[in-house]
């Protein structure tokens, strides 16, 4: 009587979720060797051995993405930690941050570009195009990401917490002695995507950075790897010294993201298996 009562799928229903499972599984298959074939042919193209290239030049762009990262990083990281901290065990909060999340870093620089740096800019002195912009848009970009992923991190020390308080503790005991210590590696997983995505972030930079470079890097008129990749590439003749500088920048931003992401998979791993290698 349960077996009939129980409510039956259509079958067009679990073609069409067979269908999907076999697209995303082909999909997560093929991106490893998507990726493999990229950086191989940016190495092809390097050229490192080429000796008419200037390494000062690529140096320039990579140091223009780190430092653009770890400043965004360093504005996002007090609003995402203080959110996932006072927000924790909230669904609508998780369902805002979802929404907010899926926004490309793009919107976020398109309105500091029109709405804000105009107005600073005529009040101040300060550049429509500046990094100090790309940086506020990327920590503006970074908060609600990193905010779920930390917020899934501390929910770890949920069950210890609840007995901690049966014993007597105080909530800043807790947070201190148990929360914090056993959500730490993934704060530092968190934290680690978080700057990944914002060294290798590009139209959001060159929306509100432009042909600028400063004293935290760039070089050539651009800001950033990304950023010389757009602008000069076109220009860029296969084979000559702009067309190598830019692989080679390319190349060694595309390490550098993979290693720090690879770096952060590796830490949450351990942390979801209990600290087991």
């Amino acid at each position: 009587m349960a077996e009939s009562s129980r409510r039956r799928v259509p079958r067009s229903v679990r073609i069409a979720d067979r269908l999907a499972g076999l697209v995303l599984g082909v999909g997560g298959s093929f991106a490893p060797f998507a990726l493999a074939a990229a950086m191989f042919w940016l190495f092809w193209q390097a050229d490192l051995l080429h000796p008419f290239a200037d390494w000062s030049r690529v140096g320039g762009w990579l140091r223009g993405s780190v430092s653009l990262g770890l400043v965004a990083l360093a504005g996002a990281s007090p609003f995402a930690v203080t959110g996932a901290l006072l927000g924790r065990g909230s669904d609508l909060v998780r369902l805002h941050l979802r929404m907010v999340a899926a926004v490309p870093l793009a919107v976020p620089a398109f309105l500091l570009l029109h709405w804000t740096a105009p107005w600073v800019s005529q009040r101040f002195g300060l550049p429509v195009q500046h990094p100090g912009w790309a940086c506020i848009a990327l920590a503006v970009g970074m908060v609600p990401p990193l905010w779920l992923i930390l917020s899934d991190a501390l929910e770890r020390g949920g069950g210890i917490s609840a007995a901690a308080y049966a014993l007597g503790a105080t909530p800043s005991q807790v947070m201190r002695t148990l929360i914090l210590p056993a959500s730490a590696p993934g704060l530092v997983a968190a934290l680690l995507r978080g700057f990944s995505r914002a060294m290798g972030e590009t139209m959001a930079v060159l929306l509100v950075s432009g042909n600028y470079a400063s004293a935290w890097g760039g070089a050539g008129g651009a800001a950033t790897v990304g950023a010389a990749l757009v602008l000069d590439l076109p220009e860029a003749s296969p084979g000559g010294g702009l067309w190598i500088d830019l692989m080679r920048g390319g190349l060694l931003l595309t390490v550098m993201t993979v290693s720090v992401y690879a770096v952060s998979d590796r830490v949450e791993r351990r942390f979801r298996s209990g600290g087991q290698p």
